[in-house]
């Protein structure tokens, strides 16, 4: 499928992604996956809600054009723009490489500790932050070079921080061990 024909799909129900113009067509979220993406996203915009101006934006379940050139369109559970961004475009979905996605391992795993690790490195984003709930641990990467290098994973009792957004802390108890956290998946 060529991107131009997978943009003209519109509107869909779940994730699609496209990779190297193959149509990838993930399952809904799970209960716990939903959770974990919704209690993230209330820390990060509680974080930029206490600026004037806020450092970044933050978009979730957004379709991210990697490269038109190999076809490649992911659509991470999270992204993260910093704020002045020129080069990072669009009002229906976002193109060029964002300064931090966020994927929430659910059914095909793999896919996002492996296949997107390549892609998002090969676009040049900074971080790639991958939440494990079933392990209940968050494994952040930098890239450095042209490859990520995995900075220590961090588990229920760590905080959540990135050079990126000074001052953003985010207690990863606050997610892991939040008192309405529906049953993980098996």
């Amino acid at each position: 499928m060529s991107l131009d024909e997978f943009l003209a799909l519109g509107e869909t129900e779940g994730c699609w992604e496209l990779d190297d113009g193959a149509l990838y067509i993930m399952p809904s979220a799970s209960r716990d996956h939903s959770f974990v993406q919704n209690q993230l996203t209330w820390h990060l915009v509680s974080y930029l809600d206490g600026f004037a101006e806020p450092p970044a934006e933050l978009y979730t379940d957004l379709t991210v054009i990697l490269s038109r050139a190999l076809q490649r369109a992911p659509e991470p559970d999270l992204v993260i723009v910093l704020r002045g961004r020129s080069d990072v475009s669009g009002s229906i979905h976002i193109e060029g490489a964002p300064d931090i996605v966020v994927e929430i391992l659910s059914s095909d795993r793999t896919r996002d500790l492996v296949r997107k690790r390549q892609i998002y490195a090969a676009a040049g984003i900074p971080e790639y932050w991958i939440f494990d709930p079933l392990h209940d641990r968050v494994i952040p990467l930098e890239l450095r070079g042209n490859e990520y290098v995995e900075r220590p994973a961090l588990g229920p009792d760590d905080t959540l921080t990135t050079p990126l957004l000074p001052g953003l802390a985010i207690p990863l108890a606050d997610i892991f061990r939040h008192r309405r956290r529906p049953p993980r998946n098996e």
